[in-house]
């Protein structure tokens, strides 16, 4: 079997993230390929090269132009010598270019996975319904993925990680500063700005020895240090940008902060459920299915800083739930058994 990941970027969001993870796991048992569309962002090209994972860069940027129909035949020049090929798709865009292919290759086995429980336009949306039958399987990541335009399709597998990489020992409660930690696309859909209004609304509440580290970079990260510089926020919120390496934060942070408006399910829960760091989210995209008041803190955007004071008051609460999510989900969100069912998925379509 030959497994080729196609995604849109190889840039450093959730979705790159799994990608990675689910690479690494064939890499060593089937010919894996990695191929993204852009050639633009590439923060996670030393992670590929660092695990000599095979990854190629199409340089399409846009899909009305002829860079579409380069990419197109340089995609068929890197598969065609190949048989039992398996195209697994990643996020709308690399979906529309997978589906492409098919049409002038029609013996191409397709699986796709959104990556969110949210699209935009409802164009979008028509077009990924009316092309169902391109597709061999659509993956989400729980029940509440069950769209109308993915359901009759649909294969529920969850995200994963590798839950050794994360067993940082022991949390407790700092006495000096209390490290609340968001990571994750500096941008609209994650709403950055909420947690910059959490830190004032925490200073005017009496609590002043905490930080906010946001780790990662997008299109408002220079709005949001306007805003912490205009709010005089300095000593309570540090931009750390992108990261290579995102485990020291995890092992130094009290609490996983992601106030999102939209999500599928994000790897950086997953990662941080297992270091058994506790979380505030809000309940979006398949959350809920997993996380709840009794394993995280749910919260909706505008009490959003009341969950975090919460947690920094009764931390042994906190603590307490994390090892309760922890051990509801490390066997279904284990990176290797995930990839068992990946495995299942492209065996069968390969057979159909």
């Amino acid at each position: 079997m030959v497994i080729i990941h196609l995604t849109s970027t190889l840039g450093g969001g959730g979705a790159e993230q799994m990608v990675l993870q689910l690479a690494k796991q064939s890499n060593a048992v089937h010919k894996t390929i990695v191929v993204s569309l852009s050639n633009t962002l590439i923060a996670l090209e030393k992670r590929f090269k660092d695990h000599n994972i095979e990854y190629h860069l199409l340089g399409v940027n846009s899909f009305k132009n002829k860079s579409l129909l380069n990419g197109l035949r340089q995609f068929k020049s890197l598969i065609k010598d190949y048989e039992d090929v398996v195209i697994h798709c990643h996020m709308y865009h690399a979906a529309l270019f997978g589906m492409l292919y098919k049409l002038r290759h029609p013996k191409s086995k397709l699986v796709f996975t959104l990556h969110s429980n949210m699209l935009e336009f409802a164009s979008r949306r028509l077009l990924l319904f009316l092309t169902k039958s391109l597709r061999f399987k659509d993956i989400i990541f729980s029940p509440k993925g069950q769209k109308w335009y993915l359901k009759s399709n649909a294969e529920i597998i969850s995200n994963g990680v590798n839950f050794e990489d994360f067993d940082f020992g022991e949390r407790r409660h700092s006495t000096s500063v209390f490290n609340f930690l968001f990571i994750g696309r500096i941008s609209h859909e994650k709403s950055p700005h909420r947690l910059i209004e959490c830190a004032q609304q925490l200073i005017e509440q009496n609590i002043s020895n905490f930080k906010i580290h946001f780790v990662g970079d997008g299109i408002l990260k220079d709005a949001i240090r306007e805003d912490v510089k205009n709010r005089n926020l300095e000593n309570h919120v540090t931009l750390h940008g992108f990261q290579h390496d995102i485990k020291p934060f995890l092992a130094e942070a009290h609490c996983l902060v992601l106030p999102s408006l939209w999500e599928g399910m994000p790897v950086v829960i997953i990662e941080a459920a297992a270091s058994k760091l506790p979380v505030i989210a809000t309940p979006v995209g398949s959350i809920p299915d997993f996380l709840n008041d009794a394993n995280a803190y749910i919260s909706e955007l505008n009490n959003f800083h009341q969950a975090m004071f919460n947690v920094y008051e009764n931390y042994d609460l906190a603590l307490q739930k994390s090892a309760k999510l922890y051990s509801e989900i490390e066997s279904q969100f284990e990176i290797k058994n995930v990839f068992a069912k990946h495995l299942s998925v492209y065996e069968k379509s390969l057979k159909n």
